[in-house]
């Protein structure tokens, strides 16, 4: 079994590496997909990580607009929107939105700008040039907390000759629109600008029947300018700000109570807005990033500045046919400065170098206020319980790191590399909180003895972490490469911001990291018509941050012992005749705690009475999806001297998995597979095109978050992914 496991795996790598060709009649020019994930400018199938690039084109096409969207069409990449606020989830390992000071273990990054906390770019999709998902470990060279991987937006940039475009979508079964458009080109010889602006209106797909409104509707408006300096050759200061104000008014959650007006498979909730506030989300947010490009004889020298600042508040709670007299409000201030530095060698040498430093300073402050007159026996329900407890939390932070990564290019097809980055973290913290709550309270547990007296907790600590990084490639021909690699991650430590049952022991909590091993190849063949990519991994996390959702005692947060996830990706890109394309990407995934001590109780093992005797070591990690892979075939053909035609089909497959950490049955979701599809027509020249527009053809309901809420008869609530949808889009080009 092992040696026709080995030969098929030769087999299959053979395939990959042979320079296999076909007739020069054949032969088509495939574009290169050109990435700077490593600080360079690089053509995707030359970089050793194993990551997934969409386009602005193909996020236009496939209606990507928020991080959710995009999450469909990334294998082993989970968006998971929450009461908080959404998590992101690479090869099984994310953050919890629990707590609201957890920094993220999938790094953001825009424009070069550094986004620890997701809210800095809640806002839609607009006017992208591409988006880069990397996964695993990316500390070496990218920095903070990237020790699951990393997102990094690149937004469109400024032209040296005029442009103009305008796109619109119109949803045809529900009420809403979707309006962007931008303008490019020259202002003088040196000087080029780029304005570009989106607004999207629309109705949500969850249908509120005691108010008769859709849930989950979103109202976003944003604008970003761009200018580019270019005073001479090897020189040039590209200038961008942003705003953008996003709302999404009411959530897609729905308690499956049929008997009361709750159904979540016809996408149906009968909720009433608790105490007269209808749920919603807003975020304000304010980004900008000034980066310099310096030619030094042959290096050249950058530098990026960034700010971001951004204030957000939200209504939430859960809430089935009955006022749910429970209301939580989460209000956010954030602050960041960031400034890095890096010297960059010419390419091609025998030993290429990037050298650099980076700092940031960020203020980080909540407010967490959660009312409740709640009676807890069956229906009718009275109220014989009332209180309510506020929290404020203040964080300051500061980071400084220093950075370099060497490769010696050691013959023409073998290449050594290595990375090194050294990072002092320093965090200071308060959590002021009153709790005050009635006499008859047994669903929240035993009375905590502070009630009625302030609590003031308070913390500070300073951390240094070591990221090294190896990588080997060999160059099997001009367009086949194998690649292996050894890198560290790490992701700082921190305080627990809005948790009620907190105490001076359970404050802080302890850094996260992890060690990753991957093998890879990349390689283009049969003369570019076919583009494929295979990789395994596997990588070890220690003391890996968590939280968990407890409906009796709160919230705990803390640190796992060690956790390992393991698995492979694969994808492949196909050309096989003019105007065809066939794509297809798929993952597997082996996530699971090796060690968790003191662990939330799980369904499927004996739970110990004594939390610190508990272990859920061997249990599969939540949110981890075993399979999950993405399909699409898109044609495009002249249908007349001037128009074109296009057809596409796009899918997306997911395996069943867990959305809560308890492992509970009523929170597995299961296994599906969503469907669009899209036929266009346009001007052969690309000037202007109409598309109709169909998203989960099959109108599949899936959820990828849930949990248990005992205060109105002990029911569950599931949050709905996205319905059926059709809608028209055009698009003009000047």
């Amino acid at each position: 079994m092992r040696l026709k496991s080995a030969l098929q795996l030769s087999a299959l790598t053979a395939a990959f590496i042979a320079p296999a060709t076909l007739s020069a009649a054949q032969d088509m020019i495939i574009e290169t997909v050109v990435v700077t994930a490593q600080k360079r400018v690089q053509d995707v199938q030359d970089v050793p990580i194993s990551m997934e690039v969409l386009s602005g084109r193909k996020l236009e096409e496939l209606n990507v607009r928020t991080f959710e969207d995009m999450a469909q069409y990334v294998p082993n990449l989970t968006i998971q929107p929450t009461p908080g606020a959404n998590e992101i989830y690479i090869r099984g390992i994310g953050s919890g939105s629990q707590n609201f000071a957890f920094e993220q273990a999938v790094s953001l990054y825009v424009d070069g700008i550094y986004a620890g906390r997701n809210r800095q770019f809640m806002a839609p999709f607009f006017d992208i040039e591409r988006v880069e998902v990397m996964r695993g470990p990316q500390g070496a060279l990218l920095g903070k907390n990237t020790n699951a991987g990393a997102i990094s937006l690149v937004s469109a940039q400024p032209t040296d000759t005029f442009k103009a475009g305008l796109d619109v979508t119109a949803l045809l079964d529900r009420k809403g629109f979707d309006v962007s458009g931008f303008v490019s080109g020259p202002l003088t010889d040196d000087l080029s600008g780029r304005l570009a602006a989106k607004w999207v209106n629309e109705d949500g797909y969850v249908d509120n029947i005691a108010y008769d409104r859709k849930s989950s509707s979103p109202n976003d408006r944003m604008v970003r300018g761009t200018l580019k300096y270019e005073p001479r050759e090897n020189a040039d200061v590209t200038a961008k700000i942003e705003y953008s104000d996003s709302l999404v008014n009411g959530t897609p959650s729905i308690s499956q109570i049929p008997a009361e007006g709750n159904d979540f498979l016809r996408g149906i909730k009968n909720a009433v807005d608790p105490f007269g506030y209808q749920e919603k989300d807003k975020t304000r947010s304010f980004n900008s990033v000034v980066t310099g490009n310096y030619g030094l004889g042959d290096n050249t020298l950058t530098s990026v500045s960034g700010y971001s600042t951004y204030n957000a508040k939200k209504f939430n709670s859960g809430s089935a046919s009955e006022v749910s007299d429970w209301l939580t409000t989460q209000v956010e201030y954030f602050h960041q400065f960031s400034q890095e530095l890096r010297l960059a060698s010419p390419t091609g040498g025998t030993f290429e170098y990037i050298v650099g430093a980076y700092a940031d300073t960020s203020k980080f402050k909540s407010h967490f206020d959660t009312m409740y007159d709640i009676g807890f026996a069956p229906p009718p329900r009275p109220s014989f319980a009332a209180g309510h407890s506020d929290m404020i939390y203040d964080q300051l932070t500061s980071t400084f790191s220093v950075f370099g990564q060497g490769q010696w290019n050691v013959t023409d097809e073998f290449e050594v590399g290595a990375s090194l980055r050294y990072t002092s973290t320093s965090k200071d913290a308060t959590l002021d909180y009153l709790v005050l709550q009635g006499s008859a309270v047994p669903a929240l547990g035993p009375l905590d003895p502070t009630v009625g007296h302030p609590r003031h907790l308070g913390g500070s600590f300073r951390e240094e972490t070591i990221d090294p990084s190896v990588v080997l490639r060999y160059k099997f021909n001009p367009t086949s490469m194998a690649y292996f690699t050894f890198a560290k991650g790490s992701k700082a430590g921190g305080f627990v911001s809005n948790t009620r049952t907190v105490t001076p022991g359970t404050f802080a909590f302890k850094p996260e990291s992890s060690r990753n091993l991957e093998v890879g190849v990349k390689s283009t063949f049969l003369d570019g018509h076919v583009v494929g990519t295979l990789t395994a991994f596997t990588t070890k996390f220690s003391d890996l941050q968590v939280s968990n959702y407890l409906p009796v005692t709160g919230i705990s947060i803390g640190n796992a012992g060690s956790a390992t996830t393991r698995g492979f990706e694969f994808s492949a890109d196909m050309y096989p005749v003019e105007g065809l394309t066939l794509s297809f990407a798929g993952s597997y995934l082996d996530a699971k705690y090796d060690d968790f001590p003191g662990a939330t109780c799980v369904v499927i093992l004996p739970c110990n009475p004594n939390p610190a005797l508990n272990n859920i070591g061997g249990t599969v990690l939540p949110i981890a999806t075993k399979w999950s892979g993405t399909f699409s075939a898109r044609y495009t053909t002249p249908l007349t001297d001037t128009l074109k035609g296009t057809v596409g089909v796009n899918g997306s497959f997911r395996s069943a998995y867990y959305t809560e950490a308890d492992l509970n049955p009523n929170a597995h979701s299961p296994a599906h597979t969503k469907v669009d599809a899209r036929v266009e027509i346009g001007n052969i020249d690309g000037d202007w095109s109409v598309a109709l527009v169909g998203k989960n053809l099959t109108d599949v309901h899936s959820y990828n978050f849930s949990y248990n809420w005992p205060f109105d008869g002990a029911h569950r609530q599931y949050y709905l992914e996205p319905t059926r949808t059709f809608y028209i889009q055009g698009s003009l080009r000047f």
